[in-house]
């Protein structure tokens, strides 16, 4: 009777079952799923850190002034209705009503000093804006409101200026009507149906023939903003003419500029509107409200930096588990290919290397950059884990191997933020590329003669007794 071999233990069993490739990529993809944590975790404190960003961006503008948005200027005039209430005493009231006329014509010249403030190592982009408007209002005809020329309130007549934060208005700024000063004065109040803030000026004392004759006008105003500052085409023709020495614009608004010119030293930009291409009219009154139309059709530019460096420290996170993916199937090839060995705990060293990129990345470009920032930390890491790999692969040619790809990739990645517009399509070539080249290198490999290393598949055969005759 031959004697049975001892059944293997617990431990050879997973030995043997992880040296085989399928247990190893098996161990890896473990390995990968624990990763995300961390990873997870950089993408968490890059929206925190921008979170904080926004903060210092509200505590400045607050104190120097928001981004500005000028909607007119616009002629109120009041005139009484009267109303005859639904109930059984059928009560006769007079209410006040208002008519809004807009300008004929309105030319807008605009000078942008920008400057930069800081809150702590955040910078805030703001500007001093002096805005001139010029144009012509027509003499107001009620006629088309079928308002009765006796109940026209000439002496309430206002021109409405609305400005979104009109506590940044800064001395100096004034209006002429009809070649005569007249006083600009805070607030703009006296009609329910009016959603605009903003300043006015009493027109009142311009009356001749108890009627506002036809006039031009001319407005200066000089006010501190942030981030952006907007118009809107508050007459029948407007055009519009911005100079700045900011040399990064972006153009804002539901309309993009006829001419432009942007340079080093800054920009200009025109525009030029019909009231065709408005959702509003040139005349309205009583209920109506178009206030909210007016102030919404704004066109303007952005101060904003040029790269938005939160928003590419957000991006470049996303592509945290595709770097490790990346690296950890180079290793893992290597190991096949080669016959070199790494342990699990190497994996997560290397791993751990990877992790650190984003964290690294995101405190290094709050202090010189985002391209200086990938630039180093990208090279940190790759340094890193080359000679890492050189130590545990056993082996220079190897570790080359490793860092080639992993530096290789991370050029690509910086690429892809680079070109936003590309990143699905550099993304998908990259990642079939990837694959081809996976393909290409194994081609040649046997993978069932590699799959038997396991202790239990080497393990001799247990012959069964004899039966007894």
């Amino acid at each position: 009777m031959s004697t049975q071999p001892a059944s293997p233990t617990r431990a050879e069993v997973w030995r043997g079952r992880t040296q085989s490739p399928l247990g190893r990529l098996i161990l890896i993809g473990i390995i990968v799923f624990v990763l995300q944590a961390p990873l997870g975790s950089v993408d968490d404190r890059v929206q925190e850190r921008q979170a904080r960003r926004n903060d210092a961006v509200s505590e400045v503008t607050g104190k120097w002034g928001n981004e500005q948005h000028i909607a007119g200027p616009v002629l109120r005039i009041p005139y009484q209705v009267e109303y005859t209430s639904g109930d059984k005493d059928a009560k006769q009231t007079t209410l006040t009503w208002y008519a809004y006329f807009l300008a004929q014509n309105l030319q807008i010249d605009t000078k942008i000093n920008g400057r930069t403030r800081h809150r702590g190592i955040f910078t805030v982009p703001v500007y001093v804006a002096d805005v001139h408007l010029e144009g012509h209002f027509a003499a107001p005809d009620f006629s088309t409101l079928g308002v009765d020329a006796s109940r026209i309130d000439w002496s309430g007549a206002q021109l409405l200026v609305p400005i979104s934060d009109t506590s940044a208005i800064q001395a100096g700024s004034q209006l002429k009507w009809n070649g005569v000063d007249v006083k600009l004065e805070p607030a703009i109040s006296g009609d329910a149906h009016w959603q605009l803030t903003g300043i006015h000026a009493r027109l009142g004392g311009m009356l001749q023939d108890t009627k506002l004759p036809d006039a031009d006008f001319s407005m200066d105003l000089h006010l501190n903003g942030s981030e952006k500052l907007l118009l809107a085409p508050a007459a029948e023709h407007t055009t519009a003419h911005f100079a700045s020495d900011w040399p990064n614009p972006s153009f804002q608004g539901s309309w993009l500029p006829k001419d432009s010119e942007i340079g080093k030293q800054g920009f200009t930009a025109d525009w030029s509107f019909s009231y065709l291409g408005r959702n509003y009219p040139q005349v309205w009154s009583g209920s109506q409200d178009y206030s909210s139309e007016l102030g919404s059709a704004l066109f303007g530019v952005s101060l904003a930096n040029a790269v938005d460096e939160y928003r590419m420290l957000d991006r470049s996170a996303k592509y945290g588990l595709l770097t490790v993916i990346f690296t950890f199937g180079t290793l893992w090839l290597t190991e096949v290919l080669a016959r070199r060995r790494m342990h699990a705990v190497q994996y997560l060293l290397v791993g751990a290397a990877l992790s650190l990129f984003g964290l690294l990345q995101l405190s290094l470009t709050e202090q010189i950059g985002f391209a200086a920032a990938f630039a180093l930390s990208a090279l940190g890491v790759t340094a890193m884990v080359a000679l890492y790999s050189r130590a545990a692969l056993r082996g220079t040619r190897h570790a080359l191997i490793v860092g080639g790809v992993l530096g290789g990739l991370y050029a690509y990645l910086y690429t892809l933020l680079q070109a936003e517009d590309y990143s699905l399509l550099g993304g998908s070539l990259a990642l079939f590329t990837a694959l081809g080249a996976v393909m290409f290198v194994t081609r040649k490999i046997d993978w069932f003669s590699l799959g038997v290393v396991s202790s239990i598949s080497s393990a001799p055969a247990i012959e069964t007794p004899p039966m007894a005759e």
